[in-house]
């Protein structure tokens, strides 16, 4: 990349020498070199010297040397401090969050299908010290209250109720109908006993 950054200098430095007359200044340069780089021809030339075999050479890197350079960068203190406050803007959170929501499903999914960690997910919880620490947090004051709150919800939610109305309802048409079955068998009953009763 230093290379081509190079080349871009050449280029200003070229234009700016084009003219005998008094010498731009730095900002003017910077501009007409932007300025040059916005235009068609300045595009295509860009694209021009990308798509040539020879400067693609000389912008390959050594691998060893810029995974140095990253780790010397990431695993610095400086770095660190940076995440740091980086991750406690609530909102750069959440937005990290949600881009890693799909690999994060991937993953638990591929886990789910992977013997050996559903192996060792079984004998994490069906550890004696595990079961002991659930039954400490399902037995607190605080667990019964999320509990009760999350039935009176269910219980409360317009879906459930609409389906336990359905429910209701059936149960009601049901019985209604056994009684309904039930007298007439009753009533035909008391026929017979009248006929045998004439005989």
């Amino acid at each position: 990349m230093k290379y081509f950054a190079l080349l871009l200098m050449s280029i200003g430095f070229l234009a700016s020498c084009s003219s005998p007359a008094a010498q731009p200044s730095y900002e003017e340069n910077k501009k007409m070199f932007i300025d040059a780089l916005q235009t068609e021809d300045g595009k295509k030339a860009i694209r021009t010297l990308l798509s040539d075999p020879q400067f693609k050479e000389l912008l390959v890197l050594d691998s060893e040397q810029v995974k140095t350079s990253v780790e010397e960068t990431m695993l610095s203190k400086e770095a660190e401090d940076f995440w740091k406050e980086v991750y406690s803007d609530p909102k750069f959170s959440e937005t990290m969050a949600k881009s890693m929501v799909k690999q994060q499903e991937e993953l638990m999914k591929a886990l789910m299908k992977d013997p050996t960690y559903l192996k060792d997910l079984e004998s994490f919880f069906g550890s004696a010290e595990m079961k002991k620490e659930l039954g400490k947090v399902l037995e607190s004051s605080d667990m019964r209250k999320e509990i009760q709150k999350v039935v009176e919800e269910t219980i409360q939610s317009p879906l459930l109720q609409a389906k336990w109305q359905k429910l209701v309802e059936e149960a009601g048409g049901k019985s209604e109908k056994d009684g309904a079955e039930g007298g007439g068998e009753s009533g035909s009953s008391e026929e017979d006993k009248k006929k045998e009763e004439e005989k």
